[in-house]
């Protein structure tokens, strides 16, 4: 009983040093040069993220928060670009004043792009990747591509999957597949395999993959 009232005094204290941490809106923003770099990493866990592709040199990671709380991490290793958060248990307590993460690719970058979240929504704008990987659990991942020639694969548990490839013969290789959510395609496929939990097909010369999977979210693609 000791331990249960010693364990609720740090919850409480925590949720008062949080509301008492509340100040006005600040930014982090970096930069990092892609030079030698293969592949970035981005873990944004529970933080809602936009990935954006800018006509740039260096990537730019901006961080927009509420709170006078930690911000961005890069660790650069071989061929290697992490970027991530500083750890903050206090923000468990105060879910509507989360910080919001924005990376802005060089379109020139023809390394892949791994983000790897949780709770968090990723959101993908005028996308120019070359190799594109998302893996999630309940966040919904939207994504929408200025000129499409690329590798995607977004793997979710729950999240609902949202990408517009914006062409009306994107050359790519199709397979979305949901255990038990509905899927959508907005494309004419050739060779089009319907089944109970996946769709599978080409369109145009079929050279670049995208599969995007979840357990029970929604699918759309057009």
């Amino acid at each position: 009983m000791k331990k249960y009232y010693m364990v609720m005094s740090v919850i409480l204290t925590i949720m008062f040093l949080s509301a008492c941490a509340r100040g006005e809106e600040s930014e982090d923003i970096q930069m990092a040069s892609l030079k030698d770099i293969a592949s970035i990493y981005i873990e944004n866990g529970s933080i809602n993220i936009d990935v954006v592709s800018v006509d740039r040199d260096e990537l730019e990671a901006y961080l927009l928060l509420y709170d006078n709380g930690s911000g961005i991490v890069m660790e650069k290793g071989k061929q290697k670009l992490t970027i991530r958060l500083k750890n903050d248990i206090s923000r468990l307590f105060k879910i509507d004043r989360m910080p919001h993460l924005e990376v802005r690719v060089p379109t020139e970058f023809k390394g892949e792009i791994i983000v790897n979240s949780s709770s968090g929504n990723v959101v993908g704008k005028d996308l120019q990747t070359h190799d594109l990987k998302i893996n999630g659990s309940s966040g919904n991942v939207n994504l929408d591509f200025l000129d499409f020639h690329s590798e995607v694969h977004v793997t979710t548990t729950s999240g609902n999957v949202d990408i517009a490839l914006n062409e009306d013969e994107p050359n790519a290789t199709l397979l979305l597949k949901s255990n038990s959510g509905r899927r959508s395609v907005g494309i004419v496929l050739n060779d089009k395999q319907q089944g109970k939990k996946e769709t599978k097909g080409t369109s145009g010369t079929g050279d670049h993959e995208v599969q995007l999977k979840t357990s029970s979210g929604n699918i759309s693609l057009k």
